[in-house]
């Protein structure tokens, strides 16, 4: 470790809080490679000042990865929408840890493979079974957005319950796309033109015979969509660090060069 460095990092625990502060933020500046290991080192210290300034700056480069990986799905080509989901709920619950949503996700398809729903009707009647509500859509929180939280019971935003559903129902060869209904519903629809209806407790609605240009919502549609409702949420909120996270992932920039409006930034 160079001199530098121990300089820095001696200054976490210096008593002039604004001092910690630029320490840190410079720290964050440098290569992450090379700091991670000094700072897996220093985690368990006997000092409790400079423990918890480790570990903050553990979290927030987490936070950063996260941020990162969610900037270049919502901007990216080759969009896994599952992984986006993922990555939306630790942007939000950052104490929660990806390998967790992932066992959340294991025992909903071990659940879904006792019932094997391949047409959407089957498909409708597992989701019902699994208690999959739609929150209204006036009253839409951060949770109903979260897909930890909604596979842990909570009410999800429809286009979120579509969007399980579709990769439920994808695992047994069953491709279907999400749209809006003319009643400002997202609704699911299978190669027949059947439709699923999550708002109105999965109702089935067999092809009417009619022809209908329905507009598909792509991933990177539906997360960037998740994205700017949570933004909306964190500014209704007023968490000033979600409004800076989020926000960068919609702009596709570093929060430093992020222009936000007053108040969390410029002026009136």
């Amino acid at each position: 470790m160079d001199s530098e460095y121990r300089s820095l990092l001696n200054l976490l625990n210096d008593e002039n809080e604004q001092s910690a502060s630029l320490a840190m933020a410079e720290l964050l500046r440098r290569d992450q490679k090379k700091l991670e290991p000094v700072l897996r080192k220093l985690q368990e210290t006997a000092d409790p000042g400079l423990r918890k300034r480790i570990h903050q700056l553990q979290s927030a480069m987490v936070l950063r990865r996260r941020r990162k990986l969610l900037t270049e799905r919502l901007s990216g080509q080759n969009l896994q929408l599952l992984e986006g989901l993922f990555q939306l709920h630790l942007l939000w619950f950052d104490n929660d840890s990806p390998t967790s949503l992932r066992r959340q996700w294991k025992k909903l398809l071990e659940k879904a493979d006792q019932f094997k729903p391949d047409s959407l009707e089957a498909l409708g009647m597992f989701m019902r079974k699994m208690n999959f509500v739609c929150a209204h859509k006036d009253d839409l929180e951060p949770d109903h957005l979260c897909i930890g939280s909604i596979l842990d019971g909570s009410p999800g935003a429809d286009f979120i319950l579509c969007t399980v559903a579709s990769l439920l129902a994808a695992q047994y060869g069953l491709a279907l796309r999400i749209t809006q209904s003319a009643e400002t519903d997202f609704i699911l629809i299978d190669r027949r033109n059947n439709v699923l209806v999550p708002a109105q407790d999965w109702n089935y609605v067999p092809q009417d015979g009619k022809q209908y240009a329905f507009q598909i919502w792509t991933a990177p549609m539906l997360l960037r969509y998740a994205a700017a409702l949570l933004f909306t949420g964190a500014v209704s909120g007023d968490s000033f660090r979600y409004v800076y996270t989020i926000g960068s992932c919609l702009a596709g920039t570093s929060d430093a060069r992020l222009p936000l409006p007053y108040p969390y930034g410029g002026s009136k």
